[in-house]
């Protein structure tokens, strides 16, 4: 089969090798689309955390069960999504509810063959069955999306409650959808990208800022109507938490989704103390597949326009550059690996 391999950094390889066979308890899966994280960006320039070379990068992915390596269950035939946490599930973390915390922690793309190939095995308790109503084309937003609901939910967004996000990426666009689906009202947005500005107005977002150091905090001193309540941080740059910390009302919650190992930046935490502000990491889709699921299937959030850029897996270096350039107006790089 085909398989795009990180075997260092700055260094993608197609590759032919043979399909893997399933473990007990795992699933094989023939790929049909994977889309190009600003994880697997990081992973791909070294700058990461938690992973290995050689691998098969990939986490945002679809495809069809082709066999399983146990009980069948139906599976056999069914187009699929999964998680990427491969957690021991016994550990205190686990037993918690909170695998991304487990100390013996696998994950599909980073330390254990992922998505960008044309076949790949996983748990199958990790799988998640499609509707037909959802093309696998949108399926591969599945677990994006899963990580915007989890996130919203761990902030406590209500309804009612304004909120700002730096980072109009895909996750922060669909941080976007998944605020609205919760009531919530976004005011505001910055981006450096003028397309993916562009693309946080055409969601119906008031507001856009080009993301500099200072700009929210001057348009709601502008616009305090437009002040938030939550500001929702997914670009990771340590630059936009500081911004996000002094541009939310004092007594607000700031969410940290994003972040990059490799930036660092001196910052002003007292904003948090004087404000008192409350901060809220959040990592991964928790529970939220099934939702994710369904609000994509029942057209209620729209992936079409965050997959903007398609490419065969010959074609990596330039799916990769784009990607890593924002060019283009690129929000999502996507292998179509069936082509």
């Amino acid at each position: 089969m085909k398989a795009l391999m990180f075997e260092a950094p700055h260094q993608a390889v197609l590759t032919r090798r043979p399909t893997p066979e399933p473990a007990p308890g795992e699933a094989l899966v023939r790929l049909a689309y994977n889309s190009v994280c600003g994880s697997d960006l990081s992973f791909y320039k070294g700058v990461w955390h938690g992973f290995t070379y050689p691998v098969v990068p990939g986490h945002e992915w679809s495809g069809t069960v082709v066999g399983v390596n146990g009980p069948d269950d139906g599976l056999v035939g069914t187009n699929v999504v999964g998680d990427l946490t491969c957690s021991c599930g016994s550990c205190r973390h686990c037993a918690a509810g909170k695998p991304t915390l487990c100390a013996d922690l696998q994950e599909l793309g980073f330390t254990r063959d992922g998505a960008c190939a044309e076949y790949m095995t996983i748990p199958a308790a990790n799988l998640h069955r499609l509707p037909g109503a959802l093309s696998l084309r949108e399926a591969c937003q599945v677990e994006p999306l899963a990580v915007a609901l989890n996130a919203v939910d761990r902030l406590g967004v209500a309804p009612g409650e304004k909120v700002a996000i730096t980072g109009a990426g895909g996750i922060g666009l669909l941080l976007a959808q998944a605020v609205r689906q919760r009531g919530g009202e976004v005011t505001a947005v910055a981006e450096p990208v003028p397309e993916r500005r562009e693309a946080a107005a055409a969601l119906g977002v008031p507001a856009t800022v080009g993301g500099d150091p200072g700009d929210l905090v001057a348009l709601f001193a502008r616009r305090p109507e437009l002040t938030p309540d939550v500001v929702l941080e997914a670009s990771g740059y340590p630059l936009a938490v500081q911004e996000a910390v002094e541009a939310v009302r004092s007594g607000g919650r700031v969410g940290l989704i994003g972040y990059r190992t490799e930036e660092a930046a001196r910052m002003a935490p007292h904003h948090i103390v004087v404000k008192v502000l409350t901060l809220q990491a959040s990592m991964g889709p928790g529970d939220r597949f099934g939702e994710a699921i369904e609000l994509l299937a029942s057209g209620a959030v729209d992936v079409r326009a965050l997959l903007s850029h398609e490419f065969a897996l010959e074609e990596h270096p330039r799916a990769l550059e784009v990607a890593l350039r924002r060019a283009d107006g690129n929000t999502r790089s996507f292998f179509n690996l069936r082509a």
